[in-house]
């Protein structure tokens, strides 16, 4: 129980992180980002370099975070940003970053075909559980994956609470024409918040493959729970997004903990269908997310 119970903190942490991505671009652009899975992906490619060439496994966060926030802005100043400008539907700048999902998505199976080739690397099948160092006698994943959580909300508050550019983030978020009358400069504060959480996608990525079995489809499987933790935890609401992705990662794990025992080993196989339950549920009943809710309520 208390080894499931911390399965379910860690994966409820990661999915945090990937929601927060999707909720602040939400808010920035209201666009909702398909390549969002090829970013989680991309940090677990990157934990896997750095683990091939017997660096400490932990470099991979760093190396996540730059290479998917440098994915997201070539999205935004290549494809999005064009198209913005257009005044394209919202329509079409999701299609926009599916199409860019796909051609990462194949961009990433070609990685993945050279390090098994040239490396001998079962690079389709990545689990790094054994590689991960005990921190304090426990796992280290289960402090990695909740400090970085922690930190990236209160560095993102700090970011947009006490900073000038955050503040004219906050600005663009409310009303990007106002802004812009105002003074700032749109674009440039839309790429930030697209680098910010592209970065963040990839820090989820990285810690992944200590947690669970990952290959070049992971971030297409787990996109769906990503919105699933986003909506539940409010699409207008950025620090909502922990809400949602511990309803998710907590009743993902434990519920299909407390169904195998009561029905069968049987059920485990189709966990995978919990996200697409909840992305429903939370679409039907909690289209606002449940941090409205509680708002309200007040």
């Amino acid at each position: 129980m208390i080894d499931t119970l911390i399965g379910g903190i860690i994966l409820s942490s990661l999915l945090s992180l990937m929601a927060m991505g999707i909720t602040l671009l939400y808010r920035t652009t209201k666009v909702p980002n398909f390549a969002h899975a090829s970013f989680v992906t991309t940090g677990i490619f990157a934990t896997f370099t750095v683990y091939l060439f017997n660096q400490p496994i932990y470099l991979g966060i760093p190396l996540g975070f730059i290479i998917s926030g440098l994915e997201a802005l070539l999205l935004f100043y290549l494809i999005l940003e064009p198209l913005r400008r257009r005044r394209s539907s919202v329509f079409i700048l999701m299609m926009a970053t599916l199409t860019y999902d796909i051609l990462l998505f194949g961009l990433i199976n070609i990685y993945a075909d050279y390090l098994q080739y040239t490396y001998k690397a079962t690079s389709r099948n990545i689990y790094l559980a054994g590689a991960d160092p005990k921190i304090f006698g426990v796992q280290g994943i289960l402090i990695v994956s909740i400090s970085m959580l922690i930190a990236s909300l209160v560095l993102l508050h700090i970011f947009l609470s006490r900073t000038a550019f955050g503040t004219a983030l906050r600005a663009v978020m409310e009303n990007d024409s106002l802004a812009l009358a105002s003074g700032i400069n749109v674009s440039t504060a839309l790429a930030v918040s697209w680098f910010i959480a592209g970065g963040l996608a990839g820090v989820a990525g990285a810690l992944l493959p200590l947690h669970i079995m990952c290959s070049p489809s992971t971030g297409t499987i787990l996109i769906a729970a990503m919105f699933a933790a986003s909506i539940l935890g409010g699409l207008e609401q950025v620090y909502g997004a922990p809400i949602g992705g511990f309803i998710l990662g907590l009743a993902e794990t434990l519920l299909v903990s407390w169904l195998s025992a009561v029905l069968g080993p049987w059920v485990m196989t189709y966990s995978g269908m919990i996200p697409y339950i909840a992305l429903i549920i939370g679409l039907i009943f909690f289209p606002t997310g449940l941090v409205s809710i509680r708002v309200r309520g007040v």
